[in-house]
């Protein structure tokens, strides 16, 4: 097997109501890529999984597998795979047959789809399973035989819609490992649709941030969640408070910022001018205590334990909810209601112009 490359030309998808799901969006996908399209839902992530499939017509613009054309081509001729949300598996036939339907379909002899089925299999790791049916399976067996047989047909993409959203967290954890090794295994050319965003960055050689039928940021895992372009990139990918307000000076790649809980200062990536409106972004893991750069006096409203690490909700005087998350010992566990004062270092924090946002962590637990 061997990926291809996927490129969008100005791909543009209006449905018959009107609703633009996809608003004229370019993007090329490396071959061999491990890509994920992270957004909320009905951002359009699926449209555009669906278009490359070719279950979706564009409206405007084209779509290149390799170097070809993909208009007019359906989805019985693309060099793809389309793994569903809910598997699809057919769960009267063995778990060999569930592999190689697609072989059958194409007319493949039925030993040689025996011995081709039991190559994947040992590929996904369920190598004893193969005479089973998937009511025997667990949920991650399952899962793989669904990628066992999507590979089956040699696809140059496989395209994954949200294929772990069934799982529970031990087994989506385990289920991203087992998915990025198949991928490196194969060098097929993955494309990955999720909103949530510890797969895509657990998994991913790029991650596009998508928003309204729109994307946002492109980027490696590192690259879209320290340095995020956009307001709601920022917001999306992982937690991050927020502090809005107006640009008070400016001085090369720094800024400051004036808002109702303080002056700041943060990095300015898009070249934020004085007097533009604008939002500072710091991470709760970048938040520390007995702070001498941007400071805040606060005190502590909720204290959420995650084993190993604690998520500390603090309340400034202002009414400003400040998240922080940090080791869990005693010194980091001050007393409900203590007063303590906090702040963040300048080189951390991240100003950016105003725009939509995604809800967090803070919101809720201001609520």
């Amino acid at each position: 097997m061997r990926g291809k490359s996927v490129t969008l030309e100005q791909l543009e998808v209006t449905y018959p109501n009107g609703f633009k799901a996809v608003h004229p969006t370019d993007l090329v996908i490396q071959a061999g890529e491990f890509f994920s399209i992270l957004g909320p839902s009905g951002c359009g992530k699926t449209t555009i999984l669906r278009a490359v499939s070719g279950f979706v017509e564009p409206s405007a613009g084209r779509i290149l597998i390799g170097d070809a054309d993909q208009r007019g081509k359906g989805p019985n001729v693309r060099e793809t795979a389309l793994i569903f949300q809910n598997l699809a598996l057919f769960p009267l036939m063995r778990i060999w047959e569930n592999v190689a339907f697609g072989l059958e379909a194409r007319g493949v002899a039925k030993r040689a789809r025996r011995d081709k089925a039991q190559e994947l299999l040992d590929l996904v790791a369920l190598t004893d399973q193969a005479e089973k049916t998937p009511g025997e399976l667990s949920g991650g067996q399952r899962q793989r035989v669904a990628i066992a047989r999507a590979l089956a047909v040699d696809p140059s993409v496989l395209l994954l819609d949200e294929p772990l959203s069934a799982l529970d967290l031990k087994l989506r954890q385990h289920m991203r490992a087992e998915l990025r090794s198949i991928q490196k295994k194969t060098g097929v050319t993955f494309i990955y649709i999720t909103h949530d965003q510890g797969e895509a960055l657990t998994m991913s050689d790029r991650i596009a941030v998508m928003n309204a039928g729109r994307i946002e940021q492109v980027g490696t895992a590192d690259e879209v969640y320290s340095n995020p372009v956009s307001a709601f990139s920022a917001s999306f990918v992982g937690e991050a408070n927020q502090f809005a307000g107006r640009i008070l000076a400016q001085d090369g790649e720094m800024a400051r910022i004036d808002t109702p809980h303080g002056q700041f200062n943060g990095r300015n990536p898009t070249g934020l001018v004085v007097g533009q409106e604008a939002i500072l972004f710091v991470r709760p893991e970048n938040i520390r205590f007995s702070a001498v750069e941007n400071v805040l006096h606060t005190y502590l409203l909720r204290r959420d334990l995650e084993g190993p690490f604690v998520n500390l909700f603090m309340a400034t005087q202002s009414g400003a909810c400040v998240a922080m998350h940090v080791p869990n010992t005693a010194e980091t566990s001050p007393a409900m209601g203590t007063q303590v004062t906090i702040g963040f270092m300048s080189t951390t924090a991240t100003i950016l112009p105003l725009g939509p946002v995604a809800r967090t962590g803070q919101d809720i637990a201001a609520e």
